[in-house]
């Protein structure tokens, strides 16, 4: 049975779960991503913290702005996965067909070759996110994406991310802006 709540809601507590509902909505699509991307970073903590709290907590403070009382969220600002991992330059976005291909280079000359990259195209409003199937490498220096027919003509968030080998280590994440296939 539900308690009656005795005092209202202040205004700051409703500002406050307007931006966790936004926070939420944004992130639950990526959940899967985020839990590989944040796990490393989880387990370094003195107390256990799931990945995607952490990915929320992130998110809470930096990427969702209270411009004229209407939350808003800048996807730049948000992370997918975060580490001490040396990230990409990237170098290029070239769109051909259905087909994303971003170019990169590493800026680090002590990161490994055979790095893992995949490219993450996300579809707010669907909350549809798709990944890179095709295994890229550091060393290849290119990611590709194959977007489906669903997603054509409709606005992707790009987002590119960078493991290590085993998985376990990553690279903070990358935006790489907003794209339309047509």
């Amino acid at each position: 049975m539900k308690k009656n709540r005795k005092n209202k809601k202040t205004p700051a507590q409703l500002a406050q779960q307007k931006r966790f509902a936004l926070a939420v909505s944004f992130l639950r699509p990526l959940k899967e991503i985020i839990d590989e991307g944040f796990r490393f970073v989880a387990k370094r903590k003195k107390r256990f913290v799931y990945p995607f709290n952490l990915a929320m907590s992130q998110v809470l403070k930096v990427a969702i702005s209270d411009q004229s009382g209407v939350p808003s969220l800048d996807p730049e600002k948000a992370w997918l996965a975060d580490g001490n991992l040396p990230g990409l330059l990237v170098l290029d976005v070239i769109i051909e067909g259905s087909r994303i291909c971003v170019s990169y280079t590493s800026f680090a000359s002590f990161c490994a070759w055979d790095d893992h990259v995949k490219l993450i195209a996300y579809q707010v409003k669907e909350g549809v996110a798709i990944r890179s199937q095709s295994l890229a490498l550091r060393s290849e220096k290119q990611v590709f994406l194959d977007i489906p027919e669903s997603l054509i003509g409709k606005e992707l968030l790009l987002y590119m991310l960078c493991n290590e080998r085993d998985g376990i280590k990553y690279a903070r994440s990358q935006y790489l802006g907003t794209y339309q296939i047509n």
